[in-house]
């Protein structure tokens, strides 16, 4: 009987009536340090340390620092110069300088050298009453070209009557030095300006006036040579005012095709 009894109390502390599913539940439960190890985790899904969040955020404020300075931390003054001007590439760069209209082009230009005319004649082109005739409204202006290529070019002296006013002043040759492009651009600037409509002046034209009036030998003109001798159009070929122009050259630019 005693090694009966013996052999009995060797068996594993389990019977039928015990439910393995319950009893390691029980013990789960009942350890966290089990459960813990029992617990299935995916990869990536593990808890992040708390050290590690605190050191990262050192190093933003660390790094917010840095910028907050300007970057004075890396020291940028020693890389730098003072007042330095960086020199000139050695490639030249090209500047396009696109096309525009004749008649832009000549009252541009025509408006610059105009200054020399605006103490008599006024900026707005009117003159001042009784002294200086008035360009605006002006039968020599708006009228035969040759004869305001000679005014401007020459000169006028003795009375004159302009807009059926008399004046007896004498007007120096503005355009004594004047070349082909300056003269047509003065021409054609008071020619279409102030109200005034009339045709513009090419440089073609203008440096055929310029041979006209070196074969009078450059003295003033007066208003009765003007009528007897140079009422009438300057020649040359006349330009549509939308014509395209190459602002450096003066050359008309080919249409596209």
């Amino acid at each position: 009987m005693a090694d009966s009894q013996s052999t009995n109390d060797l068996r594993p502390d389990l019977d039928e009536t015990i439910n393995v599913s319950e009893a390691h539940g029980a013990i789960k439960d009942s350890s966290p340090a089990v459960g813990r190890e029992k617990s299935v985790r995916e990869n990536g899904m593990e808890a992040v340390s708390l050290w590690l969040i605190l050191v990262s955020g050192i190093v933003v404020l660390v790094g917010g620092a840095v910028l907050g300075q300007g970057g004075s931390f890396f020291g940028y003054d020693e890389l730098t110069k003072t007042d330095h001007v960086r020199g000139k590439s050695p490639v030249e760069e090209e500047t396009i300088i696109p096309p525009i209209s004749v008649l832009a082009l000549l009252q541009k230009e025509g408006q610059k050298l105009y200054s020399a005319c605006a103490s008599c004649h006024q900026a707005s082109g009117a003159g001042q009453s009784g002294v200086y005739p008035p360009l605006a409204g002006s039968e020599w202006v708006t009228g035969n070209t040759e004869q305001l290529a000679m005014i401007i070019h020459n000169g006028v002296g003795g009375p004159i009557k302009v807009a059926g006013v008399d004046y007896n002043n004498n007007m120096g040759a503005i355009g004594a030095n004047f070349g082909p492009k300056e003269l047509a651009s003065i021409m054609t600037f008071i020619r279409t300006s102030w109200g005034n409509d009339a045709s513009l002046v090419t440089p073609e034209m203008a440096e055929n006036a310029l041979a006209i009036s070196k074969k009078r030998g450059g003295k003033p003109t007066t208003a009765e040579e003007l009528q007897k001798n140079h009422d009438k159009m300057l020649p040359g070929d006349t330009l549509d005012p939308d014509t395209l122009f190459d602002p450096e050259t003066w050359e008309p630019v080919p249409a596209a095709e």
